[in-house]
This record gives structure tokens, C-alpha cells and sequence, in this order.
């Protein structure tokens, strides 16, 4: 009896002592994130001011394009990366591990200046100027640098230094730019499209070598001799989770082009005042996903049924008890705060921003649902579920945004965030036997 009471005693110890880690990688997290999000927006501000509207449109425009061109160059690698860099380091396979890391890093780079040469052969049959010519290079090594990036941050993540995986693309990136930016202000130096994405460009290959730097030495100093393995098939699985990253991508930017499109010049501004707050509601979800897949992998390669259940209804409680106050401030104070910080012109913007942040809410409620999927090697399921909830989001969101403007735009999440959680509460008891809502804890 004394044993088996000393066991219950070391397992609740383990269980509390990953939850107070957990905790404070969250913190942690959540600190990096608001930090790059005040850097991101300072670093607009200052660039809008001292650009004018014309360069800045065209410095928009070519990072728009660049981040697109990432995710397809990265090829779906940063989420495979994550699941089986945190396996592989866990059975010691540090041949594996070094196979995955070049294999990945090959094939970004082939597809990163296949990209490239796509935008200057068009640029070139667009009969662009000189001017504009540097402007797609300098676009053209931004997609690179950034693919490499993430790519680095998420393999990072994989090897289990969470805060490492996140720092240099989330937090230092658009600080450093920042501060550069500033300083050039200062010393009154002349600023144009041309010289802010080459500070971009700058700034992003040193936290590129430094994320390296890292990764390199994230493998045990005896490991980095072992000779990397052959060839490890991983396009047939990547690729999905690529085409997956596209179409969450076009989920968070479909209202914007919808509301540009059909509504007026006064409600995109509104609009996207409403997603440009979304991304402090929404940072909740997305530190609990980023902290947890990893785990989740490991979990289910070791076929630990038991804790993940316990992991999931957790995460699925905990995220849902974070949302929901948040979701009532949007409904309570958002119009308040909207005015306040953006000025009374932007205050319409509190109904898509609570919509918006309620679609939120619903993810929170189906937990981990489409993070498992990616985790547990339902990526072609998850291809399936993104598109049929997106194509039915943006059928029904046509005719709300052509009747309520922003409004509509803003319910159309509502749709996909129901039919992703839902699809993705199916596969998990029908495929994993788990439950990923919170029901089996309440139950309990």
C-alpha cells in the first residue's frame, strides 16, 4: 500500500511540476508575442509616416506577397518538423534528426529561388522598371530568409526550446527592424520601399543565422559527429500539411479581400482595425497550440492514450475559460477600447472584432482539434476539413458582406471555426478514440 501511495504522491508531483512548466513557457510565450506584436505595429507606424502613403503601399504590398511565397516555399516542413524532430530526439536518433534538418533545409531552398525566378520572369514580362525590379529582389530574398526562418523557429520548437523557437521570428525580428528604422529617422537619413526592405532583409538573415547557430547546438556535442541518415521520405506527408498552412492562411484573409471587394473604401479600414485586434484575442489559442503539438506527438508515437486525453480535455478547459471573458469584453468594452486606441472614426469596428474574436471562442472549445490532426498524421483528413469549412464559410460570407458589410465578412469564421472543430471532434473519436473538448474532465 505504501509503495503504490508513494507512486500516486511522484506522479501528481510529475503532473503539477509539467503544468507549472507549461505555465511558465505560456508566460513566457505570451510576453515574446505581445513584445513582437508593439514592435510590429510601432515599426508601421513609424514607416507609414516617414515613407507616405505611395512607398509604403508598395513596401505593403511586396511583404504581403513575401509572406504568401513563404509559406509555399517552406513546403509544409515547420509543422512535420515539429512532429518528428520531438520524436527522433526522444529515441536519441540524432542521425535522423540532422537528415530531417538538411532535407528540410534543401528543399526550402530549392523551392524559396523557384519562387524567385517565378516573380522575376513575371516582372520581366510585365516590362518592369529598374525601380521595380529591385523592389521584386528585394521581395524575392525576403520570402527565402523568412521561409528559413520558420523553418528554424519550428525545428527549434521540435527539439523542445519552445522560447528559442519563438524569440528571433516573433519578438527580435520586428524589434531590431524597429530600433534600425528609428535610428535611420534620427539621423535624419532618407527612407524609401527600397531601403526598408532591405533593413527587413537585414535584420531577417541574422536572426536566421542566429536560429541556426542554435539548432546547431541543440544537438548533443557527441550526436553532431553521428553521419545524418539517407534519404527519409517526407514529401507525401509534408506537402499536405503545406496545402493546410495555405488554406488557414487564406481562412484569416478571405474576410479582408472580401470586405475590399464588395463593401467600401471606409469599411476595409474598419475591417481591418478589427483584424488587426483579433491578434491579441486569438494569442491565447495560438501559445496553447504552439506549446502543446509537440507534446502531442510524442504522445501519440509512445500511443500514451491516457495522458493525451488528460492533456487535451486540460487544454480544451483551460483555453475555454481564457476566451470567454475575453469574448465578453469584445461584447462589453470593444466599441470603448476600439475608440479610444484608434480614434471614434474606427469605432464600428467592435462588432466584426467580436465576432471575430467569438469564432475564437469556438476553437478554444474544440481545443486541439486541428493541431492533433497535424500531429498525429491526419493531414490529409485535415486538407479535407479546411477546405470544405472554408468553401462554405466564404460561399455564405459573399452575400452577408454584400448586406452588412464588415459585419459579414466577420460571421463567415464563425462557419469554418464550427465546421473545423466539429470535423476535427469526429476524427479524433472516430480514428484516435479521444474526446477533445473539455467534456470528459467536467464529466468527471
Amino acid at each position: 500500500m505504501i509503495p503504490q501511495l508513494r507512486a500516486m504522491i511522484a506522479s501528481a508531483r510529475t503532473l503539477v511540476s509539467g503544468r507549472r512548466a507549461f505555465v511558465r513557457s505560456g508566460l513566457w510565450s505570451l510576453a515574446l508575442r505581445v513584445s513582437g506584436l508593439v514592435s510590429g505595429f510601432a515599426l508601421g507606424v513609424l514607416l507609414a509616416r516617414m515613407l507616405g502613403p505611395a512607398e509604403f503601399g508598395a513596401y505593403g504590398l511586396v511583404t504581403t506577397i513575401a509572406a504568401v511565397g513563404m509559406t509555399i516555399a517552406q513546403l509544409g516542413t515547420p509543422q512535420l518538423a515539429v512532429r518528428e524532430l520531438s520524436v527522433r530526439a526522444a529515441r536519441a536518433d540524432w542521425a535522423g534528426v540532422k537528415a530531417i534538418v538538411y532535407q528540410f533545409g534543401i528543399a526550402t531552398t530549392l523551392a524559396g529561388a523557384a519562387i524567385g525566378a517565378v516573380a522575376f520572369g513575371g516582372a520581366t514580362l510585365a516590362g518592369a522598371s529598374p525601380s521595380e525590379m529591385a523592389l521584386v529582389t528585394q521581395g524575392a530574398v525576403l520570402t527565402l530568409l523568412t521561409a528559413y526562418t520558420g523553418l528554424f523557429a519550428a525545428e527549434l520548437r521540435g527539439l523542445g526550446l519552445l522560447l528559442k523557437g519563438q524569440s528571433m521570428d516573433i519578438t527580435v525580428r520586428p524589434a531590431l527592424s524597429f530600433a534600425i528604422v528609428a535610428i535611420l529617422l534620427l539621423a535624419g537619413s532618407r527612407m524609401d520601399a527600397l531601403i526598408a526592405l532591405t533593413v527587413q532583409n537585414a535584420v531577417t538573415l541574422g536572426a536566421a543565422v542566429v536560429s541556426m547557430a542554435w539548432l546547431w547546438k541543440a544537438i548533443p556535442g557527441h550526436s553532431r559527429r553521428v553521419q545524418r541518415t539517407g534519404f527519409i521520405p517526407w514529401l507525401g506527408v509534408a506537402l499536405p500539411l503545406g496545402a493546410v498552412d495555405v488554406l488557414r492562411q487564406f481562412d484569416g484573409s478571405y474576410g479582408v479581400l472580401l470586405v475590399g471587394w464588395l463593401a467600401s473604401g471606409v469599411e476595409l479600414g474598419v475591417f481591418r482595425v478589427a483584424v488587426a485586434c483579433l491578434v491579441m484575442a486569438a494569442m491565447p489559442v495560438t501559445i496553447f497550440h504552439i506549446l502543446l503539438a509537440p507534446t502531442l506527438s510524442r504522445l501519440h508515437a509512445s500511443n500514451e492514450k491516457v495522458e493525451m486525453q488528460r492533456l487535451l480535455s486540460w487544454s480544451a478547459a483551460a483555453m475555454t475559460a481564457i476566451m470567454l471573458p475575453i469574448a465578453a469584453g469584445a461584447w462589453f468594452l470593444g466599441k470603448w477600447l476600439v475608440a479610444l486606441v484608434f480614434g471614434a472614426v474606427y469605432a464600428d469596428a467592435w462588432l466584426p472584432l467580436f465576432l471575430l474574436t467569438l469564432s475564437q471562442l469556438i476553437y478554444a472549445l474544440f481545443g486541439m482539434g486541428p493541431i492533433l490532426l497535424a500531429m498525429c498524421e491526419g493531414e490529409r483528413d485535415l486538407i479535407r476539413i479546411y477546405a470544405i469549412a472554408i468553401g462554405t464559410a466564404v460561399a455564405a460570407a459573399i452575400p452577408m458582406t454584400m448586406a452588412w458589410g464588415g459585419g459579414g465578412a466577420a460571421a463567415g469564421p464563425l462557419i469554418s471555426a464550427t465546421l473545423i472543430g466539429w470535423m476535427s471532434h469526429r476524427y479524433a473519436r472516430r480514428e484516435l478514440g479521444l474526446e477533445i473538448t473539455a467534456r470528459r474532465l467536467i464529466a468527471a
